[in-house]
């Protein structure tokens, strides 16, 4: 399944950046060499980083839930990728 069509990301690359140490959309986009662009997939990419986590995978040195973006009000689509 495509998360991110603007990059063409599927929901197996995402979890591959995850597993790389990605923890945020921000860092998955990094880990791509790639940035943001509608932001439509961040709230996808967000609720994936969480489940990652939540799993307790080795990579993952503490189990505190990821931080809501300090403007998450103003950008419904979540363009504030960290």
């Amino acid at each position: 399944m495509y998360v991110c069509i603007c990059h063409a990301l599927n929901d197996k690359q995402v979890t591959k950046a995850l597993e790389n140490g990605a923890r945020t959309p921000a860092s998955v986009f990094r880990h791509y060499e790639r940035q943001v662009q509608c932001g439509k997939c961040v709230p996808m990419m967000r609720e994936m980083a969480q489940s990652h986590c939540a799993n307790q995978c080795p990579s993952c040195p503490g189990q505190e839930s990821l931080p809501e973006p300090a403007n998450a009000e103003h950008f419904p689509y979540g363009i504030a990728a960290e």
